[in-house]
């Protein structure tokens, strides 16, 4: 009787484990709990000043809590951690993932670059995107070029504009570079000044 029991206790053991080890098949439409996007925005020192903040030297990372970093200015790089520009809701970075899929940037498979992409410089006269995307432990990269006064391609593009938007990123006025001068009125030595003659 005792080994009786002991059977049918092993057996409904090894059913329980079985059934409990037994997982629907994943939705390919569901969106993976573990996103990051990161896009860097590398500007060649010969490339004309350009007012667009899709079009400035930045980088925006984006981890799966919403947490969104975001940095921009001539001496950002592929190297540079940015700091805490603000947190999205869980909405938001599933609308972006759907945006990414939407463009062709969610599939690992249509990855055009495979090196570091820490190692990617700009030429002279080019603006290159450098848009890495991870899902869970996957990692893949995209790095588009175009010249300094052309347009990128449409999809970069797009992606791109989302992340600055999203970073709260605004466009330069035209005249950004110029130095600031200031007005201070009369000459305040004026008075102790010799009168003209």
């Amino acid at each position: 009787m005792k080994v009786a029991r002991a059977f049918l206790f092993t057996l409904l053991t090894a059913a329980a484990m079985t059934a409990g080890c037994a997982t629907a098949s994943p939705d390919p439409l569901a969106t993976p709990n573990q996103l990051t996007f990161d896009v860097t925005i590398l500007k060649g020192e010969k490339v004309p000043f350009r007012t667009q903040a899709w079009l400035q030297p930045g980088k925006i990372i984006l981890f799966p809590d919403g947490t969104l970093l975001a940095d921009f200015g001539p001496s950002v790089n592929t190297r540079v951690r940015p700091g805490v520009a603000r947190v999205l809701y869980q909405r938001q970075v599933v609308e972006m993932w759907d945006v990414a899929q939407k463009l062709g940037f969610a599939d690992p498979a249509l990855a055009n670059y495979s090196a570091n992409p820490y190692l990617v410089e700009a030429q002279p006269n080019e603006i290159v995107y450098v848009m890495t995307f991870a899902q869970n432990n996957d990692r893949w990269t995209f790095v588009n070029r175009f010249e300094g006064t052309g347009e990128p391609d449409p999809a970069s593009e797009v992606w791109v504009k989302i992340m600055t938007q999203a970073a709260f990123a605004t466009d330069l006025v035209v005249d950004a570079d110029l130095p600031i001068r200031y007005d201070f009125g009369p000459d305040p030595y004026a008075w102790f000044k010799p009168p003209v003659k």
